[in-house]
C-alpha cells in the first residue's frame, strides 16, 4: 500500500480504490469520524464505508476521485457543505458531540491586555448553542475537500459535531479558521459561493455573528493537535508564532479586519475589532495574508 500524507492524528495508505486509515491515540475522534461518515452517506458528499476495526482504530473508505480545482471552487465548496450540514437532524441528537460554542472571557482578557478599551462591546459578546442540528465537519479545510464533476466531497471527519453550518460556511469570509492555511477569498466569488449554500439549504441568513465566533475563539490560532486548553489568545500578547501560511497574529489581524466591517449588525463589536486592530498595526508586524488558495505540504 502507498503511505499517503495526513496529520499527527493519523496514518493513512493508498490501495488500489481504496483507503485506509489509522487514528493515532484518540479513541473517542475514531468513532466521531465513523459515526459522521455514516450520518453523511446518502449525501452522496463523503466517502463511503467499505470495512471499520474499533479496536484497531481503523476504517477503510471508498478513494475517491480527484481532480485539480479552478478559481471558482469555493462555489462547489459551499454548495457540498450544505449538503453535508443536511444530513442531520433533532432526531440524530446524542449520536455526536454539541458544536463548541466559544467563551468570550479570553478575549476580553486578551482585548484589556492590548491596552484597548472594550466599551460596550461584551454586551454583543454573548453566545450561547444555536440548537441546530447540521452535521458539521469540524475542519472543512483545504486538504480535506476534493473535487471531481459531482461536486466537492470531504474527507478526515474527526472533529465532526451537531450544530449550526453556518460557522463553516463563514470560513470563506474569516479566512479559513482552523486551517494551516488562511487565505482571502475575493468578494464577487465569495459572495457568489454564500448565495449558492443557501440556494441549496433553502434559506438565508445573517453571517456575522458566526464570524464573530471565530474572532474571539483562541482555539483557532494552533492547529487541532495543540487545542488542549491553553490560553493562546493570551500567549499571543506577548508572541507570535507561525502556522503554515502565516502566523497567529496574522491571523487575529485578519479576522479583525473582518469583523471591523460589521457596524450594522454588531455595532460595539466592530467599533472595538477597528480599535484593537489600530493597536495592533502600532504594535504588532503586520503578517501577510494569501490571495488565493495554497496546497498544503
Amino acid at each position: 500500500m502507498e503511505r499517503l500524507k495526513s496529520g499527527v492524528r493519523s496514518r493513512v495508505w493508498a490501495d488500489g480504490d481504496r483507503v485506509v486509515k489509522q487514528v493515532v491515540g484518540d479513541p473517542a475522534a475514531f468513532e466521531r469520524e465513523v459515526t459522521a461518515l455514516r450520518l453523511a452517506e446518502h449525501t452522496g458528499v463523503v466517502p463511503r464505508i467499505l470495512e471499520v476495526d474499533h479496536e484497531q482504530r481503523t476504517v477503510v473508505l471508498e478513494r475517491l476521485r480527484s481532480d485539480p480545482f479552478g478559481e471558482d471552487w469555493v462555489i462547489a465548496y459551499a454548495r457540498g457543505l450544505a449538503k453535508l450540514h443536511q444530513a442531520t437532524g433533532p432526531e440524530h441528537a446524542g449520536l455526536l458531540p454539541r458544536q463548541h460554542v466559544p467563551d468570550p472571557e479570553p478575549f476580553l482578557r486578551f482585548v484589556h491586555a492590548m491596552g484597548v478599551e472594550i466599551g460596550g462591546a461584551e454586551r454583543e459578546l454573548v453566545f450561547a448553542d444555536t440548537g441546530k442540528f447540521d452535521l458539521v465537519h469540524g475542519d472543512p479545510c483545504p486538504g480535506n475537500d476534493l473535487y471531481s464533476p459531482d461536486g466537492a466531497k470531504f474527507v478526515d471527519f474527526e472533529g465532526a459535531a451537531l450544530g449550526d453550518g453556518l460557522a463553516e460556511v463563514v470560513y470563506l469570509r474569516i479566512g479559513f479558521p482552523t486551517c494551516a492555511t488562511v487565505s482571502e477569498t475575493p468578494r464577487a466569488l465569495r459572495e457568489a459561493a454564500e448565495a449558492a449554500y443557501f440556494e441549496e439549504r433553502g434559506f438565508t441568513a445573517p453571517l456575522e455573528d458566526a464570524c464573530v465566533r471565530w474572532l474571539v475563539n483562541g482555539d483557532a490560532l494552533v492547529q487541532r493537535a495543540e487545542r488542549d486548553g491553553t490560553d493562546h489568545l493570551a500567549r499571543a500578547v506577548e508572541q507570535d508564532w507561525f502556522w503554515y501560511s502565516t502566523t497567529a497574529r496574522g491571523r487575529l489581524m485578519f479576522r479583525a479586519a473582518i469583523v471591523a466591517t460589521f457596524t450594522e449588525t454588531h455595532p460595539e463589536t466592530s467599533a472595538l475589532a477597528r480599535r484593537l486592530l489600530e493597536r495592533m498595526n502600532q504594535v504588532w508586524e503586520p503578517q501577510p495574508i494569501d490571495t488565493r488558495r495554497t496546497h498544503v505540504s
